[in-house]
């Protein structure tokens, strides 16, 4: 499905990075526009003052790191669809790459690949998917509406406070998701399920109760539901099933093992700007800048 003109950010103090990165996104998908900034500072102009959908943010930047500059774009109502990026990752950085709220983590040096994968998830990512939200509670529906809120997803809510207005809704209504809650009067989740089934095989129909009972789960499998959430959830919970039921990979920072991979915070030193590298007569841009050689490889 076509979509409107990306704007991309690049952001990293070393020229070399920034042309291969150009280059891949050009290849990956010509209509893209493509912005770059070379430091900290530049980087929370663009993310602050530019509407930018997808930015590719180095951490360690001379004048700001990348994450003081999310801070501070955020801080001006602006929240974009960041990756950080770095060589030099610990758990302290990861966690606040998540406290900024980070799409993505990739560590240098990454493929080209990597950098498709995140083009087309933030297609499907913000694509906007209709959702119903089934409870009999209305306290319950609109704590859920903030949860979806604040996820990542971009989503229209419907709601409804039975299975019965639920099934006559599906009649006339197409929907990408529906959360059904299992314990409701006169007809339960389970059981309004599997007529709007009939009604939506394409749905996608995620049965939602406090109690996660093996039977119950089971139950849900074999009706065809594409999955079971406990009550409560959060944010981050919604963020993980909808990759999951839309067939996307999960983003690293997703995963809570992650940070385990990497040791604990360190001190961050923050990177001077520098006066320009002698180059011999005939060397390229950067020629000595080895973590931009094996990038993009």
């Amino acid at each position: 499905m076509a979509i409107a003109t990306r704007t991309i950010l690049v952001a990293d103090d070393s020229s070399t990075v920034r042309a291969f990165f150009r280059r891949a996104l050009e290849t990956i998908d010509p209509s893209l526009t493509i912005i770059e900034a070379s430091d900290g500072k530049a980087c929370a102009d663009a993310l602050t003052n530019q509407n930018v959908d997808i930015a590719f943010v180095d951490h360690h930047m001379p004048g700001m790191t990348g994450i003081e500059a999310m801070e501070l774009a955020q801080k001006q109502g602006r929240d974009a669809f960041v990756i950080v990026m770095s060589g030099n990752i610990d758990a302290g950085l990861i966690e606040k790459a998540k406290k900024f709220h980070a799409y993505e983590f990739l560590e240098k040096p990454f493929r080209v690949d990597d950098v498709k994968r995140v083009i087309e998830q933030h297609m499907t990512v913000k694509r906007n998917l209709s959702v119903l939200v089934v409870d009999d509670s209305r306290v319950v529906r609109r704590v859920i509406f903030k949860v979806l809120d604040e996820s990542i997803f971009t989503v229209s809510k419907s709601e409804a406070d039975s299975g019965k207005l639920a099934i006559s809704l599906s009649r006339t209504i197409p929907y990408d998701i529906i959360f059904m809650d299992y314990n409701m009067p006169e007809l339960n989740g389970l059981e309004g399920a599997r007529q709007i089934m009939d009604i939506q095989p394409s749905a996608r129909i995620v049965l939602m109760s406090t109690n996660e009972t093996p039977q119950l789960v089971e139950q849900a499998k074999k009706a065809g539901l594409a999955s079971f959430l406990k009550k409560p959830f959060y944010p981050a919970d919604v963020d993980r099933l909808l990759h999951t039921l839309l067939g996307l990979d999960q983003p690293e920072l997703y995963n809570p093992d992650f940070k385990d991979k990497f040791g604990p915070a360190k001190t961050e030193a923050r990177p001077q700007a520098q006066s320009p590298k002698p180059q011999a007569p005939n060397a390229k841009p950067d020629d000595a800048d080895s973590d931009a050689e094996a990038f993009l490889i």
